[in-house]
């Protein structure tokens, strides 16, 4: 990455940082583009070099977040024996980055702006990495018999996103007042269980 490419990256991460701030402070709605600009002192320009909308900031810690699923998370699962095994190891890592990376304001800020019924939540996008590994974690483990098969791997993907967004918005709007990676061990622990063949 060259310097010009390094500038621009720390003024994306900047407008991100900052405009997430705002959101929090005083609702998404009340933070216009010209007020992040501000607040940054950046430009117009630079805005719309990297983000479309203010919404799209949003899509730029999904972003984020994939990428550590597929670069971080799937290499290190590969050394794992059991589906089973993976799946707890990953809701922990996940549970872990949510807590430590994203911190419980800025994910309850998302969950706000999520619930918007204008527009496509990010969370319902099919495609995302992260249901992708569900999928094939479920599918692994009916194949080497771990997993009940009178589920189809995509009613357990199901499951599993409904489980993470209740636990993920429990958090948040408990102001993070409970360790997410620790209560996150017995809950998937039970519904990994009861998805048990």
């Amino acid at each position: 990455m060259n310097l010009r490419q390094q500038k621009a990256m720390q003024t994306k991460k900047k407008i991100s940082k900052v405009a997430l701030e705002l959101f929090n402070k005083k609702g998404f709605s009340n933070v216009t583009v010209d007020e992040i600009i501000e607040k940054t002192q950046t430009s117009k320009g630079a805005f719309y070099n990297h983000f479309k909308s203010k919404h799209d900031i949003f899509l730029e810690k999904f972003n984020e977040i994939d990428k550590y699923y597929i670069e971080e998370l799937l290499p290190q699962m590969q050394t794992m024996d059991t589906a089973e095994q993976k799946l707890k190891w990953f809701f922990s890592m996940q549970m872990d980055y949510i807590e430590k990376v994203f911190g419980w304001d800025v994910t309850r800020t998302i969950y706000e702006q999520q619930l918007n019924t204008e527009r496509e939540s990010f969370f319902l996008i099919p495609d995302r990495p992260l249901y992708q590994i569900l999928f094939d974690l479920c599918v692994e483990g009916q194949i080497n018999n771990e997993l009940r098969d009178d589920l189809t791997p995509e009613q357990m993907v199901t499951f599993f996103a409904r489980v993470i967004r209740g636990i993920v918005y429990d958090w948040s709007i408990n102001k993070g007042n409970f360790p997410l990676s620790e209560e996150q061990e017995e809950l998937f622990g039970v519904v990994i269980r009861g998805l048990k063949k």
